[in-house]
C-alpha cells in the first residue's frame, strides 16, 4: 500500500535577521519536495528583514505558486509565541520549523515528511544537523555531538522510551524537526516555562511515538547570537558538569524543574491524550524533584539525603546522573 502524501508547511520565525536570510529563503525553496504553505511570523525587524521577506514571498508565489503568509508584529512577542503564532497561520498535515539563519539540506522535506507518511504512530520526527559558523564554514562536529548523546540516551530512544529523555533532558532541535498538526491538540497553547521545541516534543513522547533520524539534514548555524545555540567547545565531562551547575542556583533550578513538569502534567490531565505510562513516569520525574527541594541545608543529613536519591536511580533516570548530585552537593 502507497503512503497517503501529506501537505507540508513551514512555520518560520524571524527577527533581524537579514545577515543570513537569504541562504536560508533559498533553501526552502530548493528543496526536492516543495512545501504547500510557508508562514513567516517577523517579530518587528528594523534591519530590513521585513523588505527581504516581501520581495522573496512576491517571487515565490509566482514562480513556484506556494502560499506564502508574512506577519509583523508590532510588539515583539519573543521566540516561542513568535513560532505560536506561525504555527497557527498553517493549516497543512505536517508542519516544520525554521529558523532565519540556518540552511536546509535539499531533501530534508523529503525526508522528514517521508518518515512521517511511512509510520503514521510517529508524531514528531527530527533529525541530526551539521554545525557551521557564520561564515558557513564546518565546525567539525554535528549538532548531537555537540548535545553529548550518551550510550544510554541512544539506547532508551532505540527503545521508543523518548518520554523518559526528556524527563531528564530536551533532544530535540526545532529547527530540525517536523511533526503532525493533530500533535497541536495537546502541545497548544505552549507554556510560558518551556521552550516551544522541547515542549512539542515532550508531548509528542507522552502520547505516541518520536523518531530520530541519524540524517544531517539542517546546517545550523552558530554566531554567537542564536536565540537558542548549543554548548560551544569539545568541554570535558568533569567540566561540562561543573558549569551546568554554576549555571543557575539551585533552589531556582529545582523550582523551575517542578514547575515544568507541573504544567505538563496539568496538560496531559486536561487532554486525557497520554499514555498510562507516560503519566506514571511524570509523576515520578516530579516526585524525584520535589524531593530533593526538601532535603535538609545541613551537610551531613543532606548527604545522607543523596545517597537515599542516588540509591532510588533518581538521578541516573531524571537529573544526568553525576550532574545532579553534585548540584546538591554544592548546593549553591
Amino acid at each position: 500500500m502507497t503512503a497517503r502524501k501529506l501537505t507540508c508547511g513551514i512555520a518560520m520565525c524571524t527577527c533581524n535577521g537579514a545577515a543570513y536570510l537569504g541562504a536560508q529563503l533559498s533553501s526552502l525553496i530548493e528543496q526536492t519536495r516543495l512545501p504547500d504553505s510557508i508562514a513567516i511570523s517577523d517579530d518587528r525587524s528594523d534591519d530590513g528583514t521585513w523588505d527581504v521577506l516581501n520581495a522573496w514571498a512576491a517571487e515565490v508565489r509566482s514562480v513556484h505558486a506556494i502560499q506564502v503568509v508574512l506577519m509583523r508584529n508590532e510588539t515583539r512577542l519573543g521566540v516561542t509565541r513568535n513560532f505560536e503564532q506561525a504555527i497557527g497561520a498553517l493549516d497543512t498535515d505536517i508542519i516544520f520549523l525554521a529558523d532565519q539563519d540556518d540552511i536546509w539540506a535539499n531533501n530534508k522535506i523529503e525526508m522528514l515528511a517521508g518518515t512521517l507518511e511511512t509510520d503514521s504512530d510517529v508524531l514528531l520526527v527530527h533529525s541530526d544537523a551539521f554545525l557551521i559558523d557564520e561564515d558557513g564554514a564546518d565546525i567539525g562536529r554535528s549538532l548531537f555531538e555537540a548535545l553529548y548523546l550518551t550510550s544510554a540516551d541512544r539506547e532508551l530512544a532505540r527503545q521508543q522510551r523518548f518520554f523518559e529523555v526528556y524527563c531528564r533532558r530536551n533532544l530535540v532541535t526545532g529547527t530540525t524537526a517536523a511533526f503532525r498538526r493533530k500533535l497541536l491538540e495537546l502541545a497548544l497553547p505552549f507554556p510560558d516555562t518551556w521552550i516551544h521545541d522541547e515542549w512539542l516534543a515532550a508531548c509528542a513522547a507522552a502520547w505516541r511515538r518520536v523518531a530520530m533520524l541519524p540524517d544531517k539534514l539542517t546546517f545550523y548555524r552558530q554566531h554567537g547570537r542564536n536565540v537558542i545555540g548549543v554548548p560551544a567547545g569539545r568541554l570535558s565531562l568533569l567540566v561540562r558538569y561543573v558549569r551546568r551547575v554554576l549555571e543557575i542556583p539551585r533552589d531556582d533550578y529545582l523550582a523551575g524543574k517542578i514547575n515544568r513538569l507541573g504544567a505538563l502534567h496539568k496538560r496531559l490531565d486536561e487532554t486525557s491524550l497520554a499514555r498510562d505510562d507516560a503519566q506514571v513516569l511524570l509523576v515520578e520525574a516530579e516526585q524525584h524533584f520535589i524531593r530533593r527541594r526538601a532535603f535538609n541545608r545541613r551537610f551531613p543529613s543532606r548527604l545522607v539525603s543523596i545517597i537515599r536519591e542516588s540509591r532510588r536511580n533518581g538521578y541516573r533516570r531524571f537529573a544526568d546522573g553525576a550532574a545532579g548530585m553534585l548540584r546538591d552537593i554544592i548546593d549553591l
